[in-house]
């Protein structure tokens, strides 16, 4: 039986999460899933509560951290910056193995927020940081009313992410790039 780090824990709850909603992520589903005993889970949780919160956390690392930084690495003009950004985010708002973002996680994150404090202070949080980057891009960039347009532009990137999660087609990538362009005030 191969060892499982709590990393591989993580990936398996946010996919059971993605998949099923946080009523799902429980971890004797979970260590049958990943062909281990209960004991695994433990080794690196002290409860499910443990485990939610780390895929919390990786959903703030992996889904705004891990962004930012890919977003960053590709270019120095911050108009460059948004384009790369938005093309990469409703690229990926419908998830799948692989994604770097996720629309699905994204998804039953905001779900379980809904009923839940501790997810709704992950939410706040994230939402808080996706729109405070958008909007030193905007300012960067020299767009015109920037926190305005970078709440709208983050909103819009929310509602592909509601749209593809109940199967509409994705977004043009014409569309995209006239959603940057009008953030960007050009």
């Amino acid at each position: 039986m191969a060892s499982l780090s709590a990393a591989d824990w993580v990936r398996a709850a946010a996919e059971r999460l993605a998949a099923d909603g946080v009523d799902a992520v429980r971890v004797e589903p979970l260590a049958r899933e990943l062909g281990v005993s209960k004991g695994s889970f433990y080794w690196h949780f002290g409860d499910r509560a443990a485990l939610l919160d780390a895929v919390l956390e990786h959903w703030r690392t992996v889904g705004t951290a891990g962004v930012i930084t890919r977003v960053e690495e590709a270019s120095d003009d911050p108009a460059d910056r948004l384009l790369g950004l938005a093309r990469l985010a409703f690229e990926h708002a419908g998830g799948g193995p692989g994604a770097v973002l996720d629309g699905r996680f994204d998804g039953a994150v905001r779900a379980w927020a809904a009923h839940d404090a501790r997810a709704r202070d992950a939410v706040h949080a994230v939402d808080g940081a996706r729109a405070a980057y958008l909007e030193r891009l905007l300012t960067g960039a020299g767009a015109p009313d920037a926190p305005r347009r970078a709440a709208i532009l983050y909103r819009a990137l929310l509602g592909e992410y509601a749209m593809r999660n109940a199967g509409a087609g994705a977004l043009d990538r014409r569309a995209v790039d006239d959603l940057a362009a009008w953030a960007l005030g050009r």
